[in-house]
């Protein structure tokens, strides 16, 4: 199979990275004053509203903030618009959820049915998130295996909208049964692909670089043993530390640095 062209590799421009590291900062922020206001009023009166509110308060920040975060790792990446819709079906659902908590709205059937909505929509858009950012898209088996699992989270999620905005939906068997067998599918392909992704870069990492027969027959009768081809250490963290500093991984970084490499070489001369 012919290697991923280096389009497909988006290199963060500096605004990217400025912006992940200020979600990353609020992200800190927030959840450690939510973290200090619980262990504050833990140590009062755990029986009042307040305790409640300023726990629930911790619980919800940091839930949401994990899901933002998740949308966060896709910032600079070709599926970096995914993780900003994550990133604001966060911030939506935190604060209607802490209006709910705090304030006092009205009795409205709509603004639950909103709310269970954007609950929905930010679980599945950061489980999402995480199976783009693991899934390895150098195999067909896996690219394919995304695709289902993608479509199988949205279907989900679709059939699970129907039964919260319609009320009658809970009444039919073979909805629900559908809708069940569909997330079951979901959750097999959150688990499968991510691991195939890792299984199948361990396996390529451990497979030897193949050679010419002759070359190698050559070799061991002359008693002369090739050196193995290996990176060295501080290679390797050069690797890492440049595509760390791009918001790639080491082997994206890699790839588009051979693809540019091929396209530089000059091409056979007539």
């Amino acid at each position: 199979m012919a290697a991923p062209q280096a389009s497909t590799v988006r290199e963060p421009s500096s605004s990217i990275r400025v912006f992940r590291r200020v979600i990353a900062i609020i992200i800190v922020v927030t959840f450690s004053l939510a973290a200090a206001g619980g262990i504050i009023v833990l140590l009062g009166d755990i029986e009042s509203e307040l305790t409640f509110q300023v726990v629930s308060t911790t619980a919800l920040t940091g839930a949401f903030s994990v899901a933002a975060f998740c949308g966060a790792t896709l910032l600079g990446r070709r599926a970096q618009w995914f993780g900003i819709v994550t990133i604001g079906l966060a911030a939506a659902s935190l604060a209607l959820s802490l209006w709910f908590l705090w304030g006092d709205p009205p009795g409205d059937e709509t603004l639950f049915q909103l709310l269970y909505s954007l609950i929905l929509l930010t679980a599945v858009g950061s489980v999402a998130s995480l199976v783009l950012l693991l899934a390895s898209t150098n195999s067909w088996a896996v690219r394919i295996a995304l695709a289902l699992t993608l479509g199988a989270l949205s279907l989900a999620a679709a059939l699970t909208l129907v039964t919260i905005w319609v009320e009658t939906a809970w009444q039919s068997d073979w909805l629900m049964r559908l809708t069940a067998i569909v997330w079951i599918l979901a959750a097999l392909g959150v688990v499968v692909v991510p691991l195939t992704s890792l299984l199948l870069r361990k396996s390529k990492a451990a497979t030897p670089t193949s050679s010419d027969p002759m070359s190698d027959s050559a070799s061991q009768s002359s008693g002369q043993a090739s050196p193995a081809p290996h990176l060295s250490a501080s290679a390797l963290h050069r690797l890492e530390t440049a595509a760390r500093a791009q918001g790639v991984t080491a082997d994206e970084l890699l790839d588009r640095l051979l693809d540019a490499d091929d396209r530089s070489a000059p091409g056979p001369q007539s």
